[in-house]
């Protein structure tokens, strides 16, 4: 090889380590730069959960001195507002949710309670001594709480940075705590929070009530409900790997196999839920099959007199809401989601938890109130497309029997779904349709 040849080889060589140097730099200046933003967010969010849960505090301490309908109201909505922001502050922090039962039950709580007691005043009853004596026991859990988080933010105000799930300290690069710990500490705050009992949809006696479908079957054994989730999954056992068992209200054993997830109940051995985790991405059947697919499913795991209601698309999976049928009334506490892959019509998904939560026998359907009267109360605005007859849930746990009329207004043709109480004639809800091409939506 010429000398010539040998310059040209070493300079195309340089040139080409030069070019990937500076690559390097980009790459590194880019990733410094999204570690940046990424900090700065972390950052926010802290500070912005601090910032709400002192004027959760704050709203908390007043409520103490409200005597009147409209200054309880006014808490309620503040409340709400800046419990809401916490929780929305909390997801967007490197922590591990799981952990964090206590919180979010301590902050949906909170809001659910002061919005129970201006309910109660507006009627122009009296706080009970119980009732303030628990605002107050919610104002100790928020000033621990509050704490707990102000020396986080007082951490990060020092110096610190929120990396790697990690809080490290800016000078000498050590760890200064985990933020995941920080908060699984702060968890401690409510290690002996009390029982609320009141009328809300995050009661201790809704939140922790048994399901009716399985408190009183037997235990089956975790060989008994393996071969329940080899059915469920058409395979034979010995293709499922134990994966341990979970206690909440409706306690489980687990089970995985080739990216399925499935839970079945130690009492009575039902499928729970199953989760697939990898992703569809084709459509080769059509919406129909999909809902074909799923009722002739759950009829094939023991659920049996289930009514399709909407089904949607997302992501190529098909989920179909069916509810509880029988005599003609649609039970819609009686839930049951299921997903079918849209590019081979194997089941996906199913959620079964609130059919055995609330899935029982129940009195005979029953109305003081004729159909054309309640038809009477709708707007003027409206016409009615149908109707039916069905049970509701309420916000507080409790049923309600109701006809749904399917309306359409006039002026816009939209359409809605309006529930009249078949006892009181009072309008006990109204969801939107949302029509699309990959289905129903209701809002």
């Amino acid at each position: 090889m010429s000398n010539r040849n040998i310059i040209r080889l070493f300079s195309y060589a340089v040139c080409i380590v030069a070019v990937l140097a500076a690559y390097a730099v980009i790459g590194n200046n880019q990733s410094a730069a999204y570690k940046t933003r990424l900090e700065a967010v972390y950052q926010q969010s802290l500070t912005e959960l601090s910032e709400c849960l002192d004027s959760i505090e704050t709203n908390l301490t007043k409520s103490g001195y409200a005597a009147t309908a409209t200054m309880m109201s006014s808490l309620s909505e503040d409340l709400y507002t800046e419990c809401s922001t916490a929780k929305n502050a909390l997801s967007n922090l490197p922590i591990e949710q799981m952990n964090l039962s206590g919180t979010y039950k301590f902050l949906s709580q909170t809001a659910d309670y002061a919005d129970y007691l201006s309910s109660k005043t507006r009627t122009g009853a009296q706080i009970s001594e119980e009732e303030y004596q628990n605002m107050q026991k919610l104002l100790e859990y928020a000033k621990a709480y509050s704490k707990c988080v102000n020396e986080m933010v007082s951490k990060c105000t020092n110096g610190g940075e929120i990396t790697d799930n990690e809080i490290k300290s800016k000078n000498s690069g050590a760890k200064v705590a985990s933020l995941s710990l920080d908060f699984t500490q702060a968890e401690d705050a409510f290690s002996d929070y009390p029982t609320l009992l009141y009328d809300g949809p995050f009661a201790d006696a809704v939140l922790n009530r048994e399901p009716f479908v399985t408190k009183n079957l037997p235990e089956k054994s975790k060989e008994e409900c393996a071969k329940e989730a080899a059915k469920a999954l058409y395979v034979t056992v010995d293709k499922l790997t134990y994966a341990g068992d979970s206690n909440g209200t409706i306690p489980c054993y687990n089970y995985t196999m080739d990216g399925y997830n499935v839970a079945i109940t130690k009492n009575g051995g039902y499928v729970s839920y199953i989760l697939g985790s990898s992703s569809v991405k084709t459509q080769t059947i059509t919406q129909e099959n999909a809902v074909n697919i799923a009722a002739a499913y759950l009829k094939r795991l023991g659920y049996n007199n289930m009514t399709e209601t909407y089904y949607a698309v997302e992501d190529n999976i098909c989920i179909i809401n069916f509810a509880y049928s029988e005599n003609n009334v649609v039970y819609y506490s009686d839930l049951i989601k299921v997903g079918i892959s849209m590019s081979d019509g194997k089941v996906y998904s199913l959620e079964a938890d609130g059919y055995l939560t609330n899935h029982r026998d129940r009195a005979a359907y029953s109305t003081k109130i004729s159909e054309k009267d309640m038809q009477s109360i709708l707007s003027g605005y409206v016409d009615m497309i149908s109707s039916k007859q069905c049970v509701i849930p309420k916000d507080n746990g409790t049923e309600a029997n109701c006809i749904e009329f399917h309306c359409r207004n006039k002026t816009t043709n939209e359409e809605a779904l309006v529930y009249i109480n078949t006892e009181t004639g009072e309008e006990e809800n109204i969801l939107m349709l949302l029509y699309s091409d990959n289905g129903t939506l209701t809002k």
